[in-house]
C-alpha cells in the first residue's frame, strides 16, 4: 500500500482485538483513553446488531444495503458522478464504523464494505501493516486508518463537497435561505463538534453494557456471524462463543470504569441530554439547528443505528418515543432513505 494515514488510537479499548476488539476512532477523548488498555469492546463484529441479516456478496465482501448507494435513493441534478473507489473494512456493529458509513451514505458515495474476522483479522493482515483496528478505508490507493481520519478524508474530496452543497441548496426553503448549511458549519461548528464528541465518548461506550449485560445478550449480539458467507462454520461458532464472552467481560469493565450501576438508566440520561440540549426538547429538527443535519447528527445517528435490531435499540429509540424518536426517523430518511 503506497500511502497510509493513521489516526492515533481507538476510543474504546475493548474494540481493539477480540480479546481487544479493534474499532477505531482516530482521536480519542481523555475519558475513554483510559479504557485503551482493557480488553474487548471492539470484539463486536459486524452484523450483530441487526435483526435482519445483511446482504452479502461473495467471500467477505458486504455491500452497504442498509446504507444505500447514491444511485438507490435521491439524485441531485448538478452533483458530480465521478468518485474514487471506496472500500471499508469494518465490523457491522462497531459504532465508529457506522458513523463512517452514515457519512458515506449521506454523501451519496458508493462503497464496498468487507467484514473483518475479529479473532484472526485475516482480512487486514496481508496489507494493513501493523494497524489492526477498524474502520480502515481504502480510498483510491490510499489507506486511511481510524474513523476521524476517514471522515476528514471524505469531506476533503471536492466532489463530496459539491454533492453536499447541492443537497443543502435543494433542501433549503425560500423563507430560511439565510440559514443554509456550509461545509465549515457541517463539520466544525460548536454543535457539530459537541455532539460528535458526545457520540464517540459517551454514547458509544454506554451501548456496550446495554447490549452485553449478560452472556446470553452478548451471545445474541454475535448472531450476525451466521450470515457472513466468508466465515467457515467453525469460525462462526468460535467468533460467537469467544466474542460473547470477551464482550461480556469488556462491558463489565466499562461499567466499572465509568461507575455505572444501571446501564439502562445511564443510556436514558445520555439521550435525555441530547434531547434537551441538542434538540431543545423537540423545538429543533436537528442538533445542527438548521433544516439539515450536521456531522454531530450523523455521529449520534450512526452510533444508535449500529445496534439496530437489538433490545438496546428498542429501549433507546422505539420505546422512548418523543423528540429523540422523531429526530431518529428524520435521520433515517436522510441517511438510509426509503
Amino acid at each position: 500500500m503506497a500511502n497510509r494515514i493513521t489516526g492515533s488510537r481507538s476510543i474504546l479499548p475493548v474494540f481493539r482485538n477480540l480479546t481487544t476488539y479493534p474499532c477505531a476512532a482516530s482521536k480519542p477523548l481523555a475519558t475513554l483513553a483510559a479504557l485503551e488498555s482493557t480488553s474487548s469492546l471492539h470484539a463486536l463484529p459486524s452484523a450483530a446488531y441487526s435483526s435482519s441479516p445483511p446482504l452479502l456478496a461473495n467471500n467477505s465482501t458486504l455491500y452497504h444495503r442498509q446504507f444505500p448507494a447514491a444511485s438507490s435513493t435521491r439524485c441531485f441534478s448538478s452533483a458530480p458522478t465521478t468518485q474514487p473507489d471506496v472500500k471499508l473494512y469494518q465490523y457491522h456493529i462497531c459504532p465508529f464504523c457506522n458513523i463512517t458509513k452514515s457519512l458515506l451514505s449521506y454523501s451519496k458515495l458508493d462503497y464496498e464494505s468487507v467484514e473483518v474476522n475479529p479473532l484472526t483479522k485475516a482480512e487486514l493482515k496481508p496489507w494493513s501493516g501493523d494497524y489492526r483496528k477498524v474502520p480502515i478505508a481504502l480510498i483510491g490507493e490510499e489507506q486511511i486508518n481510524g474513523s476521524d481520519e476517514i471522515l476528514n478524508s471524505i469531506l476533503d474530496l471536492t466532489h463530496v463537497q459539491n454533492i453536499l452543497k447541492q443537497r443543502w441548496a435543494d433542501e433549503i426553503t425560500s423563507d430560511d435561505s439565510h440559514n443554509t448549511m456550509t461545509m465549515q458549519q457541517f463539520q466544525r461548528s460548536d454543535n457539530a463538534q459537541k455532539w460528535s464528541v458526545f457520540a464517540r465518548d459517551d454514547l458509544a461506550a454506554l451501548l456496550y453494557p446495554n447490549i452485553c449485560g449478560s452472556i446470553g445478550d452478548s451471545y445474541d449480539a454475535f448472531g450476525y456471524v451466521k450470515n457472513v458467507e466468508s466465515f467457515s462454520a467453525l469460525q462462526k461458532m468460535s467468533i460467537q462463543s469467544l466474542g460473547a464472552l470477551a464482550m461480556y467481560f469488556a462491558a463489565s469493565k466499562v461499567k466499572s470504569k465509568r461507575n455505572i450501576t444501571d446501564e439502562k438508566e445511564a443510556l436514558r440520561e445520555a439521550l435525555d441530554k441530547f434531547e434537551s440540549e441538542g434538540l431543545q426538547d423537540g423545538k429543533l429538527s436537528y442538533s445542527s439547528g438548521l433544516q439539515c443535519p450536521d456531522m454531530g447528527d450523523l455521529a449520534v445517528f450512526g452510533v444508535l443505528y449500529s445496534v439496530r435490531g437489538l433490545n438496546a435499540h428498542n429501549d433507546a429509540i422505539q420505546s422512548r418515543g418523543g423528540p429523540v424518536k422523531e429526530w431518529y426517523d428524520r435521520m433515517f430518511d436522510q441517511v438510509i432513505g426509503e
